[in-house]
């Protein structure tokens, strides 16, 4: 027992050693002096993959210290601090050593971390990757030669975000502005099917996303993401899934397994009315990380999404002269969303606040158009956080409504908060106007404080406007069986948003059909229904649903006071399932410090060099070998079609970085267009190559394909 006490302290002690970052940062040492430098990702992609209610990110990192002074020679360490969205979910880490790619060992953290510091006393080839709390994370890579890069790879899934229209997922940009050069292009690779189609960066639906084909990675679909981009927040979004208001996966198996579930009020009760609601923007630079461009280009997509042609909207802007988008109210509709949103000056709102003015001017817009509809106000500002003057203003603002208007707050400021101390407690921002000014005319407030990305503040602002279910309550079964161990994402409470999904994970045992039973009070109305889901009407999710409810229960355990038995599960089931935990950590080491080489890691950044070109039916292009894997020689069978030769042709072998290792040559201009090679590991220097993955490409003018090799020695 003295024992697992002294492990518990052990690892308390490691949490609260490490100084947590609101915001990414990247840096560059020699662990044997005190020098720190920014240091640069020369390189990143993203490995988009949905899995049910949460989305796969596979994110693949190159480091550098490029553009400062160190001798080409000293051996440097890399400290990437970086923040990944709430109830994210880290469940691999990969390191190359080499062409090697080495598959992270997950540990508890005290032995992780008492390795990984004894390994780079000795300058050996680690990487270590921490958790700290529900968003923070570390990792540490060791060594890094001045004049070299490191590759990694990090794969966490992350909650949708469900609507009636589209999911989405937060792109991990603000990673990638830890880096002291700014990317050119950002890479995203997916994977999609039937299911779920039209990928699309919501901020930027202009950016397009090709589709291609490779014969050892299948179809797949990629954008590039330029760097005017990469300094904003992202959302990658799909077709949302949801029939008729609900989204159902399971694992399949019809006696056990997980299930998920997307289930959306508003669409299913059909008691959604239409809103009427004017966006006040008034907006403070220093106080947020958002350009105004990228707020204009948040709520657009938001609107456009979530909105309809039964809805109504004006947009008001801050400035030392207020300015409407309209003098009336104008139709929510995707036509009408554009075109006003194409009007509107280039930054139609200051850089500082006008907040009184801006408010007034809602209030008089709603006076003079009918004295129906709500104000939300979308705010960085905290000017008048002090409750004398917050008061006063609220005053102010009573005395000119004409009957009472409804003001729901989203408060995105995200840093440089004073703090106001009243009635025994201190206020942040302009906390104290929000609350009192929502509270007074029954309106909502939201804010960043817990971490939360802008779209979903604003998200929760817009749509709390749609009403709310109060006494809201959901039971979900089978009809020959039960439901058990379920989480609910978002929302606990028995009040629950019409226009927001809920989502809830849990398992199951016996058969379908799935019920799901529902009741609550809408417009003081009490309802209650049942819907019953074939299994037709079940979408199939992988093992990775295990991963994702193992990775909400460790969350729930991390939440709870920690006792010497939780601590205790915490450790065994990151370790069993392989789940990154505050208690555990995912350890990469050299093979000869006792690291294996993981021969079947696949690594999906090398369809990011040569284009392949999709296959046509008379594509008869036959590549293929034997013994594959192999530990001495293979041989490599090609039969190419004969609209296929040209004097572009090429017969190559690349490693898992895209590097050319060896070529073939052939005579492509005879009769016979099938060829012969053997490759016995050797480089075109006659080195013999590591162990690894390698990739054998054959391509002309036009076309490639493409042939997986395992070389294990």
């Amino acid at each position: 027992m003295k024992t697992k006490m002294n492990l518990v302290i052990l690892l308390f002690l490691l949490l609260i050693c490490n100084s947590l970052l609101a915001y990414s940062d990247l840096r560059v040492h020699d662990p044997r002096g005190w020098h720190s430098a920014q240091g640069t990702i020369e390189s990143a992609t993203a490995s988009i993959k949905p899995k049910g209610v949460y989305m796969e990110i596979g994110l693949y990192l190159t480091f550098s210290a490029k553009g400062w002074n160190y001798s080409s020679q000293d051996s440097l360490e890399i400290l990437f601090n970086f923040t990944l969205p709430d109830n994210a979910i880290v469940h691999d880490s990969w390191l190359w050593v080499g062409e090697d790619i080495i598959r992270g060992e997950i540990m508890d953290k005290w032995t992780a971390s008492e390795i990984y510091e004894d390994i780079v006393k000795r300058r050996q080839d680690p990487s270590i990757l921490f958790k700290y709390n529900s968003t923070t994370y570390e990792l540490k890579i060791y060594p890094m030669l001045a004049s070299e890069t490191r590759k990694v790879k990090i794969t966490y899934l992350v909650p949708a975000q469900f609507n009636s229209n589209y999911i989405l997922a937060d792109l991990p940009t603000d990673l990638l502005r830890a880096s002291r050069y700014p990317l050119s292009e950002f890479h995203i690779l997916t994977w999609l099917d039937d299911e779920w189609k039209n990928p699309n960066i919501q901020e930027y639906p202009e950016i397009v996303f090709e589709s291609f084909s490779d014969s050892t990675f299948g179809n797949y679909v990629r954008a590039d993401i330029p760097t005017e981009a990469i300094n904003n927040s992202l959302h990658f979004s799909l077709n949302s899934p949801l029939k008729n208001g609900v989204y159902l996966s399971a694992t399949g198996d019809q006696a056990e397994g997980i299930y998920q579930l997307a289930f959306l009020p508003s669409e299913i009760i059909n008691d959604s009315n239409s809103i009427k609601v004017a966006l006040l923007f008034d907006y403070q630079e220093e106080n947020c990380h958002e350009s105004t461009i990228e707020i204009l280009n948040t709520v657009k997509s938001y609107l456009l999404s979530n909105l309809s042609a039964a809805d109504s909207l004006n947009l008001i802007f801050s400035n030392i002269e207020i300015k409407r988008a309209s003098e009336h109210w104008f139709s929510a509709d995707s036509a009408s969303i554009e075109e006003v949103f194409e009007g509107l000056e280039t930054n139609p709102f200051s850089n500082y606040s006008n907040l009184p003015s801006l408010l007034a001017d809602g209030i008089e817009f709603i006076n003079s158009n009918g004295n129906k509809g709500e104000l939300v106000l979308i705010s960085s500002s905290d000017q008048v956080g002090n409750y004398k003057v917050a008061n006063e203003l609220i005053d102010d603002l009573a005395t000119l409504m004409e009957s009472e208007i409804t003001i729901s707050v989203c408060d995105f400021q995200s840093q440089s908060w004073p703090s106001y101390y009243f009635g025994g407690r201190y206020y942040y921002g302009n906390e104290y106007f929000n609350k009192n000014i929502t509270r007074m005319t029954s309106g909502n407030y939201y804010n960043r404080r817990s971490g939360e990305s802008f779209l979903n503040v604003l998200s929760n602002t817009i749509g709390s406007v749609g009403g709310f279910i109060s006494s809201f309550d959901m039971y979900t079964t089978l009809q020959n069986g039960y439901c058990y161990s379920r989480f609910n994402l978002g929302s606990q409470t028995s009040v629950v948003q019409l226009n927001k999904p809920l989502i809830q994970l849990g398992k199951y045992s016996g058969n379908f059909p799935f019920e799901i039973e529902f009741a609550g009070t809408v417009n003081s109305k009490q309802f209650s229904q049942k819907i019953v889901l074939n299994e037709d009407q079940i979408s199939t999710v992988d093992s990775t649903a295990q991963k994702i409810w193992t990775g909400n229960y460790i969350n729930m355990l991390e939440s709870e006071s920690q006792t010497n038995d939780i601590v205790s599960t915490i450790i065994e089931q990151s370790i069993n399932y392989r789940i990154l935990s505050i208690y555990s950590a995912f350890l990469c080491l050299d093979p000869s410090q006792g690291g294996e080489v993981c021969f079947d890691c696949m690594d999906e950044t090398f369809v990011i060099g040569v284009e392949e070109s999709e296959e046509t039916e008379n594509d008869t292009l036959i590549v293929g070998a034997y013994p594959n894997p192999f530990n001495n020689t293979v041989q490599i069978e090609v039969s190419l079609p004969d609209n296929f030769v040209d004097n572009e042709i090429s017969f190559k072998i690349f490693n898992i970085l895209g590097q050319e290792v060896k070529r073939f040559t052939a005579d492509v201009n005879g009769q016979n267009h099938s060829y012969n090679f053997t490759w016995n590991g050797k480089n075109e220097e006659g080195s013999m190559v590591s162990s690894g993955t390698y990739f054998f490409i054959v391509q002309n003018s036009t076309t490639r394909k493409s042939l997986k090799l395992l070389y294990v020695k």
